[in-house]
């Protein structure tokens, strides 16, 4: 047992200076104190706010750690270990870990600092065997696991037998003729999961049928991961049977079928692991739950706990595990039935979108526009840097594809004075349709001389990810500050963003945690052009004057240049090799420290971080609060036959259920629903920031004059990338570089009637 007296050696101070630096009882030197938390982390010292002995504990309380409030299953086994506990005298103190490791290990470090008698935990970390092993293991803690057995450490644990119980559920559908059966399950690195798996597999391999992996989705156990993976399911239509390994996910695939026009039971049969109860009403009609005893699960692992409080150096670890009653049931399955989708004789509504997010989340929701409206839809994807050529190309055929087409906000002006797409300003002010459904402002987006040119599908803008747990870690905080004399934070600047960049880059930090600071995309100009420019904004700089005068040869615009150079430095290849999806994944594998990206990407990030295990990421305003507005609109074609659909498709859109699902889909929705949904705010918490930074947002619009055509923005922003590749490819300055582009943007302006006759600008 490490005591305050080793701390006290290994620092090479007082015991009277360890209490106080740990009671904060008087003051003690910052550089002392830094010597003291180095001891007590390296020695692994927990402070025992009792004083007592962590082996003779006697303070009749136990800590819980469970994931989350709203998980029922988890609230129903601790209703079973507080009706033990407290019938047997003891106190409980409940803390959740929001399925975080190191909140959890948080969790766990200040109950055992507060001399807890014992621990029962469901684990978000099962394979951290060291982090067992120093707390619980090295200071003899009497430790239950429940539901999620640790792996490489004997410790007790209470759970059920997944594997018999989804084995028994899948050789029973196979029996009734069932053979397209998915799997939805959590990340199998939870041994309830993995066991589930083990069972399903089984019951395949039993009946002489193969496995396939593409019919198991693996969840994060949210409802809304469960409504996302069962859209998704590359065998949807196929599909017969699905069985969910809890009723958060089975709640999820439910909301998924019923979006789709698929029932339960009569189309796919649903099945899940459930909870005994006698209350059968509350239970969806036709979906079958399994029957665990949560409660007597919570009740036998408080039991098994305080058998190890009692003999804490004698006692043997114990496994308890238990069967689902519904083994031992018949189960009322109904013969499965081919679903038949009937043609439709309506010309299907056809769509024209960038292959993005968004546009695939419309696509899978799109048969509920079909259900409502009995209107087919067929939707095209075109890559983003080829839209806007595809979109004039379609106007120019004899006879148009298509009757929407889904346009970036800079390219309103170009689409409307080449005739591209239709004024909708009637319908837009008309009585049906619903402009308070919108977030202020996505409106705006569509207007071109006072005249609507659509209605927005995306509202978004940019923001910054970090590391979040890193940004913490005292050892890094320590480090960094050694290193800048300043403590770590998100970066307020991007002067503080690139030194944090470099600091987390292993080149120039040897001792860097991440390979690189951060990464930019830059494979084609549209990406890479927002990455100048939230900068250029960030420093005062500017393309254009207010009388449309070209002024890119400025002070701001070189401190601009010089500092989107400097964060090219601390990346893993140059931006003009990779692409946002790329720097995405380098921020979730954890190459990277901090990532600015839009928003559309949030929940991917958070998904995947999550999913790796690598930690928690955090995410604020951008540096110098510049960030670059996303939108997109949905525009009607001139040559369309078919308006009134197209007008239908706009109102479902905005429907609250639709933008709610468009947004747990990955999509950006302008509605103002979700922005205000308190489910999805505590799911995605970077949706109010999102809100926030709407107020100051950049448009990426070109110049305007009533007497100028509009330049097209893909042009303006080629010159502006064009002038970092000047100087990182050809070794040309910044001022040299800087004046080159002058000359060439000059020369387009010129071309296309800007600035304004002079006589205008005085």
């Amino acid at each position: 047992m490490v005591t305050l007296k080793d701390v006290a050696k290994d620092a090479g101070v007082s015991i009277a200076t360890v209490s106080c630096c740990l009671s904060g009882s008087r003051n003690v030197k910052p550089e002392t104190r830094v010597r003291i938390m180095d001891s007590i982390e390296k020695l692994k010292y927990i402070p025992n706010s009792s004083a007592r002995n962590l082996k003779t504990a006697d303070s009749r309380r136990i800590g819980v750690v469970l994931t989350d409030i709203d998980n029922f299953y988890h609230a129903e086994i601790f209703k079973g270990i507080s009706a033990e506990l407290q019938s047997k005298g003891y106190h409980i103190s409940v803390a959740f870990s929001n399925n975080s490791p190191d909140i959890e290990c948080e969790k766990i470090d200040d109950f055992i600092s507060s001399n807890v008698s014992g621990l029962l935990i469901i684990t978000s970390q099962p394979g951290n065997q060291e982090f067992f092993l120093s707390r619980m293991k090295h200071y003899n803690i009497p430790s239950v696991f429940i539901e999620r057995r640790p792996r490489g450490i004997d410790s007790s644990f209470a759970g059920f037998d997944n594997d018999r119980t989804v084995c028994f559920l899948t050789e029973k559908l196979l029996e009734k003729g069932y053979r397209n059966i998915a799997l939805l399950s959590g990340a199998q690195h939870f041994s309830s999961e993995s066991d589930a798996l083990n069972g399903y597999m089984t019951a395949l391999s039993s009946c002489g049928l193969p496995y396939n992996p593409d019919m198991v989705q693996i969840t994060n156990m949210s409802k809304e991961d469960a409504f996302k993976a069962m859209l998704n399911h590359p065998y949807l239509e196929q599909l017969d049977a699905v069985i969910a390994t809890s009723g958060t996910i089975a709640a999820g695939v439910l909301e998924a079928l019923s979006v789709q026009g698929i029932c339960v039971p009569d189309d796919v049969q649903l099945l899940t692991l459930g909870e005994e109860s006698w209350n059968h009403a509350s239970s969806a009609p036709g979906m079958i739950h399994t029957e665990r005893t949560a409660f007597t699960l919570g009740r036998k692992a408080a039991e098994l706990l305080m058998r190890h409080i009692k003999s804490p150096l004698l006692f043997e670890e114990q496994n308890v595990i238990f069967s689902d009653d519904i083994i031992h049931r018949e189960l009322p399955l109904k013969a499965p039935r081919r679903r038949k989708t009937a043609p439709s004789s309506q010309k299907p509504l056809r769509i024209l979108m960038p292959d993005m997010a968004t546009a695939h989340s419309a696509k899978l929701l799109s048969r509920n526009f079909t259900l409502q409206t009995q209107i087919p839809v067929a939707i095209d994807f075109s890559p983003q840097h080829r839209l806007l050529k595809e979109i004039i190309t379609d106007m120019e055929r004899p006879e148009s594809r298509y009757d929407i087409y889904m346009y970036d906000v800079p390219w309103l002006e170009y689409l409307v004075q080449n005739g591209s797409i239709a004024n909708i300003t009637d319908f837009v002010n008309g009585d049906q349709f619903q402009r308070s459904a919108l977030i202020e402002g996505s409106l705006n987006n569509c207007i071109y001389e006072s005249k609507y040119y659509g209605v927005p599908i995306v509202s978004g803008s940019q923001i910054m990810f970090y590391r979040k747990d890193l940004f913490e870690n005292r050892a890094v905080q320590k480090a960094f500050k050694e290193n800048y004399q300043i403590s770590l934070r998100p970066p307020r600047t991007w002067t503080e963003f690139n030194g944090i960049a470099s600091f987390f880059t292993r080149s120039f930090n040897p001792d860097s945690p991440t390979e690189f600071g951060t990464s930019v995309a830059g494979i084609i100009d549209e990406e890479f052009a927002p990455e100048i420019l939230i900068r250029l904004w960030a420093y005062g700089g500017k393309i254009w004057d207010k009388y449309n005068r070209v002024c890119l040869n400025t002070p701001e615009n070189v401190k601009a240049l010089q500092s989107i150079l400097s964060t090219i430095r601390f990346t893993p290849s140059g931006p003009f090799e990779t692409s946002i999806k790329q720097t995405v994944t380098d921020f979730c594998s954890g190459r990277t420290a901090m990532l600015v990206t839009y928003t559309e990407y949030a929940n991917e990030i958070n998904s995947s971080i999550r999913d790796h295990i690598i930690g928690r990421a955090g995410y604020q305003a951008l540096p110098g609060k510049s960030p670059a507005s996303v939108g997109w609109i949905l525009g009607l074609s001139p040559c369309t036959s078919q308006p009134d659909k197209a007008f239908s498709f706009f109102r479902w859109l905005y429907q609250k259920d639709i933008s709610i699902y468009m947004t747990i889909l990955d999509g950006q929705s302008p509605a103002v629903a979700p922005y205000h949904n308190h489910e999805l705010l505590k799911l995605y918490p970077w949706l109010e920031l999102t809100e926030e930074s709407f107020s100051y947002c950049h448009k990426r619009t070109g110049p305007y004059s009533s007497r100028s055509l509009i330049i097209p923005r893909n042009r303006i922003e080629k010159i502006l990338c064009d002038i970092v590749k000047d100087i990182t490819r050809n070794g040309t300055s910044i001022e040299n570089a800087l004046e080159a582009a002058q000359i060439e943007m000059k020369a387009l302006f010129q071309s296309y009637g800007y600035p304004k006759p002079i006589h205008l600008l005085t």
